[in-house]
């Protein structure tokens, strides 16, 4: 089993890149298991051994290592009398591999039939919140390791947009404005009034607006892979269309796509076919795409990752050259979700750019 789990982690959720990978190599700790990688580890457990881990066994003692995740299939394959599990989803066990780290959750009333979910560490006494704000259909759990990263060093909470992951909302089709006004619900309720908005794909749109209206409450923006998108229409139609083939998407997105498996076609087909998905680019948003920096006068950080097929790099130094204090920064090897596939660096990027300029 060792040596079947080994080959796994390497040719499927590495794509070959850990040759040396073995028995006692630290998964939590490298960053070889995130939160993707995760989902699609405890679905192959599932489906080779016939182990579905329970949600209380998703803790980094059972994930240290390949050593102690094979004494955990064992135990859960050999037990003779297992109590009938509650269903709990694939993002509730997410959720609670973050919670083992130290990571805490809440699900806070933000008014008008909105529960906003977050993940949340605690850093240093006064200083700014850092606002994670995903990517359309990611949740909250896509910002673990930026959230691992800064624990104790800075304030930080990651958000769960209305219609995806655990937020609750009885708008199931939430358009860009929606979003916003929710997020502004949630931001009121708020200790802390000094904001480092960090923001992934068209999580930016929702940051830069925030930043546009309150800038007396915005330190610094970061986008990331996001920019300057001059023909929205014809972009719009082909990023819908690129949706529709999930393989595809991924291929863009990423500069190591992960293997497609059937666990991972579902939860995309589940994102993506979401009206959540397809509603936040209404008519209105698309026309405030084109403009969304306008006005937009705090410090500016831009990311991008050189293999971004959705949003190109040369779209990010565009929007900079709107803004009158703004910078790129281009990440090698990383495409469009740079948090994810380069998360040291991208911690270590932001927090240069908030030293040099900003704090």
């Amino acid at each position: 089993m060792i040596n079947e789990l080994i080959d796994y982690i390497n040719h499927d959720l590495l794509d070959g890149a850990a040759p040396d990978l073995d028995q006692h190599t630290p998964l939590l700790e490298l960053g070889i298991l995130n939160s993707l990688s995760m989902v699609r580890l405890l679905a192959h457990v599932d489906q080779r051994y016939g182990a579905k881990v329970p949600e209380h066994d998703i803790n980094p003692v059972h994930f240290e290592n390949v050593a102690t995740l094979s004494v955990l299939i064992n135990n859960l394959s050999t037990m003779k009398h297992q109590q009938t599990q509650q269903t709990v989803s694939e993002l509730e066990r997410l959720v609670s591999l973050q919670q083992s780290y130290g990571i805490q959750r809440e699900l806070v009333d933000a008014g008008s039939g909105f529960k906003q979910h977050t993940l949340r560490v605690k850093g240093k006494d006064k200083e700014p919140l850092w606002i994670l704000l995903p990517a359309l259909g990611n949740p909250s759990t896509s910002w673990s390791s930026t959230l691992r990263s800064v624990q104790g060093r800075h304030n930080a909470v990651a958000l769960d947009l209305a219609g995806f992951g655990l937020s609750q909302s009885a708008n199931e089709s939430p358009s860009y404005i929606d979003h916003v006004e929710f997020t502004l619900q949630y931001l009121a309720t708020l200790e802390e009034q000094e904001w480092v908005l960090v923001a992934n794909s068209a999580g930016s749109m929702i940051a830069t607006e925030i930043a546009r209206r309150f800038p007396e409450k915005v330190i610094a923006l970061v986008c990331s892979g996001f920019g300057l998108v001059e023909d929205v229409d014809s972009w719009w139609a082909d990023l819908q269309k690129m949706s529709s083939a999930p393989e595809q998407f991924l291929a863009a997105a990423y500069y190591h796509p992960p293997k497609m498996t059937p666990a991972l076609e579902d939860l995309l087909n589940d994102v993506l076919s979401r009206p959540a998905y397809h509603s936040f680019l209404d008519q209105y948003a698309r026309q405030a795409m084109a403009t969304t920096f306008d006005g937009v006068n705090v410090p500016t950080l831009f990311i991008a990752g050189e293999h971004d097929q959705i949003i190109p790099p040369q779209w990010s130094e565009k929007a900079a050259e709107k803004l009158p204090n703004a910078e790129v920064v281009r990440l090698s090897r990383c495409g469009h979700f740079s948090a994810s596939e380069r998360p040291e660096e991208f911690v270590w990027v932001v927090e240069d750019f908030l030293t040099r300029g900003v704090m």
